[in-house]
């Protein structure tokens, strides 16, 4: 019997998890681009299995590059972005890595098909000051409730202080904590974990929301939410703060302060600028981000240099 696609996937994903080489929210965007393939190879009209009450699946044998590259067409018609159909065809790319060394196909369909060229942009980032002023907006007049507003001052300082993604920022253990060292464990993209500095500010606002923080374990839930005693950042109901818990608040705060489209990685991307702009060598900020290569880290020298210029034509006596 030929091996199914949903089935083969569900290998793909369970591999990814039990080797603990993605973070849970890597792996549900992997499971959606790959949804979204299947659902493309229906509405296409592919040759499909039936099974179940309407399910139909589809053999691993029909899935060619003609399939790959229609795939493509299919998604821009649709208005993806060239990085949007990259980050697609990337996961493809790896679930079918995966298969071709199981021997569950002949070859990966994928690798002739090239990526997209994707536009050249800078990293968007905050001024220190507009910066400054998001991380200390949850304050007594923002946020009336104490517990909420100590741990949103903790979280955003955390993410100004070591520019961590929001993925590592909610899978945060307080096994992964040690205060006195200053110093937190995280779990990164990639499987690429490391240890990163805290900042005076963000011990002392982690501080204050542990003192407080087991109040959110005792609150009776309704909705029967699993509590989670060892994660660092808390919901109300003293579940684990999900990566959509934290994009909301940032939110809230940016919309409220007039920033504009602000996200939690603007912070990352001010954190690393204004390391470069304070003196830190390019390779500490590698190490910080957890970049592979140095090539990467390097956009953030562009956006320093042109914040270096716009000072000079603003300051200096001779460019008036």
């Amino acid at each position: 019997m030929d091996c199914l696609l949903s089935h083969a996937i569900e290998q793909f994903l369970h591999e990814l998890i039990h080797t603990d080489r993605c973070s849970p929210h890597t792996v549900d965007n992997y499971r959606r681009d790959l949804t979204f393939f299947q659902n493309y190879l229906a509405e296409s009209g592919y040759p499909s299995i039936s099974y179940g009450k309407g399910k139909v699946d589809f053999s691993l044998a029909i899935i060619d590059t003609l399939a790959i590259r229609g795939f493509i067409s299919y998604l821009l018609d649709r208005g993806n972005a060239p990085r949007s159909v990259n980050r697609r065809l990337a996961a493809l790319r790896s679930c079918f890595a995966f298969l071709h060394r199981r021997g569950m196909v002949d070859c990966n369909p994928v690798t002739p098909v090239p990526f997209m060229r994707q536009k050249k942009t800078l990293p968007v980032f905050l001024d220190q000051d507009h910066a400054e002023t998001l991380v200390e907006y949850p304050g007594e007049e923002t946020v009336h409730e104490e517990i909420l507003r100590l741990r949103d001052r903790a979280m955003l300082e955390v993410l100004y202080a070591t520019g961590m993604r929001v993925s590592s920022l909610v899978g945060m253990n307080l096994v992964d904590l040690d205060l006195n060292r200053r110093t937190v464990y995280i779990r990164a993209k990639g499987g690429k974990d490391h240890i990163l500095p805290l900042g005076d500010l963000a011990c002392e606002a982690l501080q204050a929301y542990l003192v407080r923080r087991k109040e959110q374990l005792n609150v009776p839930d309704t909705k029967r939410n699993k509590k989670a005693p060892g994660a660092v950042f808390l919901g109300k109901f003293g579940e684990r703060l999900t990566a959509r818990g934290v994009q909301l608040r940032f939110k809230k705060y940016s919309l409220s302060l007039g920033l504009g489209k602000t996200t939690p990685h603007t912070l990352r991307h001010s954190c690393a600028t204004h390391l470069l702009e304070n003196g830190a060598d390019l390779r500490f900020v590698q190490e910080i981000l957890g970049h592979s290569s140095l090539s990467t880290t390097q956009q953030y020298t562009h956006v320093t240099l042109s914040h270096i210029q716009d000072v000079y034509k603003k300051a200096h006596p001779r460019n008036k």
